[in-house]
């Protein structure tokens, strides 16, 4: 094996650094959340895209990342395991590696697609129920959380009550909204 490595310090290079980072930028996103600054190449004002939306972005780190797994490892399998010559391996890891970018950028669209926010119009709460999520406290005293579908997906929204202290749980129907988007709500 570390002759295989040792032959090849391109693709080995490519393939173990590619995989390394592409792991450690996959446990960054699963433990930390998505804090990428997905850079679109296709801006050349030097802006970058913070929340990331739902574009389709070939060029990210990840795919970068992905691309160098792909050849990397796709090349060192073509010269020793397929016995390929240097040019067909070549030209076989770098398409190999373009599928590779491909499918991660795909993939990175579809999971960001699932946490884009849906448009609602909060006026379509008044008269739901839901439950509290919070306990918010009585009339005038503060501010606390309802947690109910709106706009065909759940959501968690600012409310407060028309009376009594409503505890966490608790079921609750939405009475009006004010000018900020707060929820009226009272204990059903």
């Amino acid at each position: 094996m570390q002759e295989i490595f040792s032959s090849n310090p391109v693709y080995s290079t490519m393939a173990v650094v590619g995989t390394l980072l592409f792991l450690i930028k996959i446990l960054l996103l699963v433990f930390a959340g998505d804090f990428d600054i997905d850079s679109d190449l296709t801006e050349i004002d030097g802006g970058f895209e913070m929340d990331g939306g739902t574009t389709f972005s070939l060029i990210s780190v990840q795919s970068v990342l992905a691309f160098f797994m792909g050849t990397g490892w796709t090349g060192l399998a073509a010269l020793h395991e397929w016995n390929m010559e240097s040019f067909s391996a070549l030209v076989t890891a770098v398409l190999v590696g373009i599928v590779f970018m491909t499918i991660s950028s795909f993939l990175t669209l579809k999971m960001k697609g699932l946490n884009s926010q849906t448009k609602f119009n909060i006026h379509d709460a008044i008269e739901k129920t839901g439950r509290a999520y919070t306990t918010i406290p009585a009339k005038g005293d503060g501010v606390g959380q309802v947690e109910l579908t709106v706009g065909g997906k759940q959501q968690i929204l600012q409310a407060m009550s028309v009376d009594e202290e409503i505890k966490s749980f608790d079921a609750v129907k939405v009475i009006s909204v004010d000018d900020s988007g707060s929820l009226h709500v009272t204990k059903v």
